[in-house]
């Protein structure tokens, strides 16, 4: 039934992006008339759109209306609820943002065969999280050594973008290996101020924000800071705050302006798979490190994300951070963690709760809890030493 859900949310992704930029693309109308037939197929007969703009009309509503539930029988119908109020396309019938996080969690290969989609469709909506980690991985590891696999995936999440020629300069200088691939800033991640574009990091992932007339934000729903363009600085944008909300560790103040000019940023599968979740990871190894822990990041080629140390205690960490609980039990069904600490960035404590019922086997903390967990061991350690 997950499955059957997750191939039905994969077509329903697929025919929003094309009805999205269908003034654009003229094979936009040959995709939204062949999701439909997938959802025909997945439904059954009299189950969902039976035209094109009969599904175009559902995708202006909820998930769930489309969407099969998951109680079967079974007990993990309470793991739906995440993607069934999700709606795809907005008033204007441009994609949503949570969009990007739906085909995070829920992409599955929806046509079998040759696929005219992946001609020009975004890699987000029809390659699956699982397929290009495996495929990044494998290049990854292909360094043959854990130290050189920690340089490669470090400078990934380190050095989401910047100028092109300053990143071969910093991954020569890291001797890190080149495992993927960047591209131009698009217009959509950049400012146009007379004649020149201009870009904003995100303070959390560091990847272009997105700017939507003078509002500029990540595109990740959960790094929620929100600025607005405000020209100023002899006529070059600038930035002011109108939501600072941020993880704890990252600074607080105003992203730093860049020129868009020969300003490349990593293929947007990579940025969702490897540096967000990564972000969370060297974040947490930085705070832990500052903290008196010793920490080490992917060891054994990331056998798990972080190996934590305080005395004769020993933790084994995997930071997951997916949209939805049923994305989360998905993917750890797929890929069964070797850690037997999951970690949810504070931004997903909602999940927890879930997440302990589904994998009692486990030990699931927010980063928050770990890093108090840590401190705690480091503190005892402290006073039986004096």
């Amino acid at each position: 039934m997950l499955d059957r859900r997750a191939r039905i949310t994969s077509a329903a992704l697929r025919a929003a992006y094309a009805w999205s930029v269908r003034h654009r693309e003229p094979r936009a109308f040959d995709e939204v008339a062949r999701m439909t037939g997938v959802l025909m197929f997945e439904l059954g007969p009299g189950q969902g759109p039976v035209a094109p703009l009969d599904l175009v009309r559902c995708l202006r509503r909820p998930l769930g209306a489309l969407l099969p539930p998951i109680l079967d029988g079974g007990d993990d119908g309470r793991y739906g609820d995440g993607v069934d109020e999700v709606v795809l396309l907005d008033d204007s019938d441009a994609l949503a943002d949570i969009a990007y996080e739906v085909g995070s969690d829920y992409v599955r290969e929806v046509i079998s065969g040759l696929d005219p989609g992946r001609d020009w469709l975004p890699s987000w909506s029809w390659m699956r999280a699982n397929d290009l980690e495996n495929e990044l991985f494998a290049r990854l590891i292909g360094t043959a050594d854990e130290a050189a696999y920690r340089t490669a995936r470090q400078f990934l999440v380190e050095c989401p973008a910047g100028p092109e020629q300053l990143l071969v300069e910093e991954c020569n200088r890291r001797q890190a290996r080149r495992v993927a691939q960047y591209v131009p800033v698009t217009d959509g991640q950049s400012y146009r101020c007379g004649e020149r574009r201009w870009w904003w990091p995100c303070r959390v992932c560091g990847w272009p924000m997105d700017v939507r007339g003078q509002m500029v934000r990540c595109r990740y729903p959960y790094h929620t800071a929100t600025y607005q363009v405000t020209d100023r600085d002899k006529g070059a944008p600038g930035l002011i705050a109108v939501d600072r909300r941020l993880p704890a560790g990252v600074g607080r103040g105003l992203p730093e302006r860049h020129d868009a000019d020969g300003a490349v940023q990593l293929e947007e599968p990579v940025w969702r798979f490897i540096v967000v979740p990564g972000a969370t990871e060297l974040r947490l190894a930085r705070l832990l490190t500052e903290a008196g822990a010793t920490v080490q990041l992917y060891p054994d080629c990331d056998r798990y994300d972080l190996g934590i140390v305080v005395g004769d205690r020993r933790w084994d960490v995997d930071v997951k951070e997916h949209a939805t609980v049923e994305g989360l039990l998905r993917h750890i069904r797929e890929n069964p963690p070797s850690a037997r600490h999951i970690v949810l960035p504070d931004t997903h404590a909602g999940q927890v709760h879930a997440v302990r019922e589904a994998l009692p086997t486990y030990t699931i903390l927010t980063e928050g809890q770990l890093v108090s967990q840590i401190k705690g061991a480091l503190r005892r350690r402290k006073r039986s030493a004096s």
